[in-house]
Order: C-alpha cells, then sequence, then structure tokens
C-alpha cells in the first residue's frame, strides 16, 4: 500500500527484488535514468517521476490517497508487462553515475531552513543524489534556465510505450520574476552584474551613492540572495548581462 507524505510523494513496498528488471525497464522506457550506486532506476511513466530500489518504488506527485493507489496498479502492471515480455527485450546495462551531493547543494539556499522536512541542506543533497526527493521540494532551489516538459507517446490502445523530453526556455517563468523589479533597480542589477562599484553605479545613473544603496538593498530583499554574486548569477540566468 502507499504511503502519502507531506509532500503527496507516495512510497509503495514490493515483495521481489526489481533489480533485475532494471536493465529491461532501461532499454523499454526512453530517457529512463540507470544509476549504478546505489543501484536505481528513474523515469517517468504518466506523468509522474518514479524511482525504483531494490523493494521500493518512490513516486511523486500526487492529489490524494486514492490518485496514489490507482496509480501505483497501472504503474504495477506497466512493469509486470515488461516482466513478461522480457525475453524479447534487449537489456540495456549502461549505468550513470549520480549527481554528487556537493554539486547539488551548490544549487540549494544553504540556510538549513528545514521546510524540506530534512534537518539541513545537506541532508536534502544527500537524498536528491539518491533520487528520494527533487528539487521542487525545496522553495530556494535555484531556478532553471529552462524547464524539460515530457510528453507522453501512447500506442493505439492507449498504453503508455515511452516519453520524449524536450527543453524549452520558461519565459513566462523569466517574465514573471523580472517584474518582481522595477525598471530603475534592474539597471542597477545590469551594471552591478557586470562588476561595477556603487560609485561606478551612481555615475552611470546619475544618482547619488546612497540611492544606489537602497536599490541594491530592496533588490536582494526581492531575489531572497545575499551578495552581490548570488544577485549577478540571478541576472545571467534570465540574460540580463
Amino acid at each position: 500500500m502507499p504511503c502519502i507524505g507531506p509532500k503527496m510523494g507516495a512510497r509503495f513496498e514490493v515483495a521481489r527484488d526489481l533489480r533485475p528488471l532494471f536493465p529491461y525497464i532501461n532499454s523499454n522506457i526512453a530517457n529512463a535514468k540507470y544509476f549504478n550506486s546505489p543501484k536505481h532506476i528513474q523515469f517517468v511513466f504518466a506523468g509522474v517521476l518514479c524511482t525504483f530500489y531494490s523493494y521500493e518504488i518512490i513516486a511523486a506527485a500526487f492529489h490524494d490517497y486514492d490518485c496514489a493507489h490507482l496509480y501505483s496498479e497501472r504503474l504495477l502492471k506497466y512493469i509486470n508487462r515488461i516482466f513478461e515480455n522480457r525475453i524479447a527485450i534487449k537489456p540495456c546495462h549502461k549505468t550513470i553515475a549520480p549527481l554528487a551531493p556537493m554539486k547539488i547543494y551548490q544549487l540549494l539556499p544553504q540556510t538549513n531552513c528545514g521546510k524540506c522536512g530534512l534537518i539541513s541542506c545537506l541532508a536534502f543533497a544527500v537524498s536528491m543524489s539518491k533520487g528520494k526527493v527533487n528539487s521542487s521540494d525545496c522553495p530556494g532551489f535555484s531556478e532553471p534556465i529552462t524547464t524539460k516538459a515530457v510528453y507522453p507517446i501512447f500506442d493505439k490502445n492507449g498504453n503508455l510505450t515511452s516519453t520524449i523530453d524536450l527543453s524549452i526556455p520558461d519565459q513566462q517563468l523569466l517574465k514573471t520574476q523580472k517584474n518582481l523589479l522595477t525598471n530603475r533597480e534592474l539597471q542597477v542589477l545590469t551594471h552591478l552584474s557586470n562588476g561595477a562599484t556603487n560609485l561606478e553605479i551612481s555615475e552611470s545613473l546619475l544618482i547619488s551613492q546612497h540611492t544606489v544603496k537602497t536599490h541594491i538593498t530592496h533588490i536582494f530583499d526581492k531575489l531572497g540572495v545575499h551578495g552581490r554574486t548570488q544577485a549577478a548569477v540571478w541576472a545571467t540566468r534570465r540574460n540580463l548581462i
């Protein structure tokens, strides 16, 4: 039975070791990610991200318990079909190394706020490297330059056969976030991101250094950043510089 967590994720326990199926899943499901340490496989099925371990499946996100339960039945039926047809499937044993926790940690706010349900940002990074949580579970996770849309491919009987991932610029997201700042704040941010000092910004925009400092304080507060470097990264990701 599925166990619903606070983020509406679900964990399904299974009685059979799933690892022998991983190469067949890897071969049969487009864009599956087969990790070697610890051994697990991650893929999108019916629009939901799934991670298979030896004796458990983690999936997210669901509206309620009933949705999770119905999804588990559909997923297990699909996996059983792969198991039954495995003789006709050429297994793919190619694996990839998981993203190192410290790489993930660099994308986190590093405030240990606990909003993700874990005790620290480092604990979150370790859990994410193992596929147990994802970026949406952290409210302060760095914003992407592009977003990935997952499109399902169905056969004539309406069964999901594969998916296609397309990375597309999230123009609406960028527009909304840019609108957090006034035009003057955007001008200050652009100069700041190019390495200009407060004096240089004041001379360029014909405003006082005190006004520049006030604008920078407002920029940091609105973006939720803690310094000029983080603000510059925000601007770079939105093609402001």
